[in-house]
């Protein structure tokens, strides 16, 4: 969980990400881990996939589970449609009260061979979370051949949106309330030698022959002009690619939404960021609607 947290590359909501530094930063100061959720917090606080059967006059909603085996598939039904909650951080293989982004791709895969779900939609109230699995799991909603609709709660930011804008249509539950952007990365540097130096701590890196560039961006040494200069570099081509994607899933999307600026409904609608207002019933709707004319 520490190296995810001080080594990865964050696509993530800024206010979100200082919230979440400050706390963390704190707890490590006290020799805790930086979050405290545990295996037993974390499958309670996550929210499980499930189905959605579209039936004229009726709609059902089943109950499902961690993996896509094991959700519930009542026979004869036709038209039923996947939800997908992406609640909270998001990582490649989960650890921050949600599933992994390697989680939500497989289920979209398995979506997508199951003759029985017609559409999949992504209910997104997220702040965004790590690079690494966002770019994949984005590809595979892009190229999902059942339709996929993005439902945006509370926020969909930075890594949230990169997914949401590869879906077919984005729907945001509130004008003023629902947020989607934050369309930057970064990455966070802790200079911990001082802390450790008022411990008593005197650490030293010992790098072999030959490897004169091994770790560099750590949490004990000063960070080098040279290093950040790199990382800088990093992180650009990754914003590139960002951005670019983005543009591919949003054609006409307006070019002022990639400062890392955040945008209320009526502002992201007007930006071509998202399509319309309306509310999880809408989005699953809008779904059925377009398994109907694929």
């Amino acid at each position: 969980m520490l190296e995810a947290y001080l080594n990865a590359k964050w696509a993530l909501e800024p206010l979100f990400h200082d919230r979440m530094a400050k706390m963390a930063l704190d707890r490590i100061a006290l020799g805790h881990t930086p979050f405290a959720a545990t295996a037993d917090r974390v499958d309670k606080d996550r929210k499980d996939p499930y189905f959605v059967a579209v039936l004229p006059g009726q709609q059902r909603q089943a109950s499902g589970s961690w993996g896509y085996e094991r959700l519930q598939k009542p026979k004869g039904e036709t038209g039923r449609i996947v939800v997908l909650p992406i609640i909270g951080t998001m990582s490649r293989y989960g650890d921050f009260c949600t599933y992994g982004t390697e989680d939500y791709a497989q289920w979209i895969i398995e979506a997508n061979d199951d003759p029985s779900v017609s559409a999949i939609v992504l209910e997104l109230n997220s702040p965004g979370g790590q690079v690494d699995g966002t770019e994949y799991l984005g590809e595979v909603i892009r190229q999902s051949q059942k339709p996929v609709v993005a439902f945006v709660a509370g926020m969909a930011a930075s890594a949230a949106y990169w997914i949401a804008s590869q879906a077919r249509l984005i729907v945001m539950e509130s004008e003023t309330s629902s947020e989607v952007g934050s369309i930057g990365v970064l990455a966070m540097h802790v200079d911990a030698s001082k802390a450790y130096e008022k411990e008593g701590y005197k650490v030293t890196i010992v790098r072999s022959s030959g490897s004169p560039d091994k770790a560099l961006f750590n949490s004990i040494e000063p960070l080098s002009e040279t290093v950040l200069a790199e990382t800088k570099e990093i992180l650009d081509a990754i914003r590139d690619t960002f951005v670019d994607t983005v543009k591919m899933g949003r054609p006409g999307i307006s070019e002022d939404v990639f400062s890392g600026k955040m945008f209320i409904g009526r502002q992201a609608i007007k930006r071509k960021m998202a399509d319309r207002i309306g509310f999880l019933g809408d989005a699953i709707a809008e779904a059925d609607r377009l398994a109907k004319t694929a």
